[in-house]
């Protein structure tokens, strides 16, 4: 029986070597960028609890269930509107379009038999 890999006998064992010195310096760097991402997020944010987001991030790398917490924390700002807009002239002008279009549903709903 005659082995058709056993010429890159070598190669494979240098290969091997490779990435077994690499994949647990890659996965460190992984676990250290997702354990940042929520913290960075609310820093980026100027979120007024960002240290409190950034524990839970780290927190959630070794409980799996906070970081996904931690990520949409870092998103939601207390006290500010979830469209991002604050301004009330953007609202104001936002409810006038509604208004408009509930205006010209109810012309339509009256042409209609």
């Amino acid at each position: 029986m005659d082995f058709k890999l056993q010429t890159f006998g070598p190669f494979l064992h240098w290969l091997t070597l490779i990435v077994l010195c690499i994949m647990p310096v890659l996965l460190a760097y992984v676990i250290y960028r997702l354990g940042r991402l929520p913290g960075e997020v609310a820093r980026s944010r100027s979120h007024p609890q960002a240290d409190a987001v950034s524990i839970c991030g780290w927190m959630g790398i070794l409980t799996l269930v906070l970081w996904p917490l931690a990520l949409v924390w870092a998103h939601l700002a207390p006290g500010k509107p979830l469209g991002g807009s604050s301004g009330t002239d953007e609202q104001d002008a936002l409810v006038g379009r509604l208004r408009a279009a509930r205006q010209r549903l109810a012309a339509l709903e009256t042409r209609l038999p």
